[in-house]
């Protein structure tokens, strides 16, 4: 995929926006310069791309931010297909007649089935061309209001959801319409880990807020919420309001950045995807940075699915790691530095 993207990225005319969701990750590397705008939801890639493109946008996918219309718009796709549909459905509002939108995806990516999706949404023919293991799918507007819109047609709104116990979420975040049942185990482990009032809790990884939101309902605690996912931030901003937490929310890449020392309490259910792939080394991100965090005294909670050793990996950042569960193929730990 980098070398299909590689190629469409090179000698682009100034007016192009690429798309760059983890599968961009790969080429923002130093000596790598992007002759025209990057628009991305993930905070990590946003920080990457400072200083190698024209301009970088970090939301969620919210173009009239850019305040321009493109020539091109370069895009592999994305794992969560509601940010795919949501960008499709956009393009014509920012490509000129006869601007082109460039898709770019691996076969389990989903690219021949949203191939067909764009030629009916900008009114044009199905375009599809195979570079060995990578397809491209290339298509003209035909014309400004483009065809007929596709999928999820409410992308951008934020909803309270009965199934997450009233908790606000939105497309383009995953699982963003159910509670993750690693997160919901480690919840009910609150009650017997549950910290003094006052104290000062990071929550990891934070998603739309399930873990605060929990905690707090058992205590007066100070939380600092952070997530590398635009979608992410704007709902957890949005439950911390509606239930009054005390704290911020703010991005982070896997909390890098925040302050070194200043949490007594860690929650954490870190991802082990990055786009399509498995990524190991997402856990031991988030343990080295969860151990920089806290305080000598403090205490971290982590769930993984119980396939990830834990122990192994959290004894290179922890001086104690114990397991508190084990339960529907996951696992609750306790470190302590």
């Amino acid at each position: 995929m980098s070398a299909l993207l590689l190629q469409e990225l090179l000698h682009v005319p100034r007016e192009t926006l690429w798309i760059a969701d983890e599968n961009s990750k790969p080429l923002l590397q130093p000596g790598f310069y992007f002759n025209g705008d990057l628009l991305t939801n993930r905070w990590d890639i946003a920080g990457l791309a400072e200083g190698n493109v024209t301009r970088s946008f970090f939301n969620d996918f919210h173009f009239e931010e850019l305040e321009r219309s493109y020539r091109r718009i370069i895009y592999p796709v994305s794992k969560e297909k509601a940010i795919v549909h949501h960008i499709i459905n956009q393009a014509p509002r920012f490509l000129g007649e006869g601007g082109e939108l460039v898709l770019l995806g691996e076969k389990q990516s989903g690219i021949k089935s949203y191939a067909a999706k764009v030629a009916e949404r900008l009114g044009s023919a199905k375009q599809l061309q195979k570079h060995g293991n990578d397809y491209a799918s290339i298509n003209c507007i035909d014309h400004a209001n483009g065809g007929k819109l596709i999928g999820e047609l409410d992308y951008p709104r934020l909803r309270s959801l009965p199934e997450l116990g009233g908790l606000y979420s939105k497309p383009g975040l995953f699982g963003w319409n159910k509670v993750d049942k690693g997160s919901a185990l480690l919840a009910q482990h609150f009650i017997t880990e549950l910290p003094k009032g006052g104290t000062r809790i990071v929550d990891l990884g934070c998603g739309y807020g399930y873990l605060s939101t929990q905690l707090a309902s058992l205590g007066n605690f100070h939380f600092t919420a952070t997530d590398n996912n635009a979608a992410a931030l704007l709902a957890c901003k949005q439950n911390f309001r509606a239930h009054g937490l005390t704290g911020v929310v703010i991005p982070s890449d896997a909390g890098a950045g925040l302050e070194s020392g200043s949490a007594d309490l860690v929650l954490c259910n870190p991802p082990f995807h990055q786009g399509f792939q498995v990524e190991g080394g997402l856990t031991d991100l988030f343990l080295q940075n969860s151990a920089r965090l806290l305080k000598s005294t403090g205490t971290a909670l982590f769930v993984v699915n119980a396939f990830i050793s834990l122990v192994d990996k959290g004894l290179r950042y922890y001086s104690d790691v114990q397991l508190i569960c084990k339960e529907k193929g996951f696992c609750v730990y306790r470190l302590r530095l």
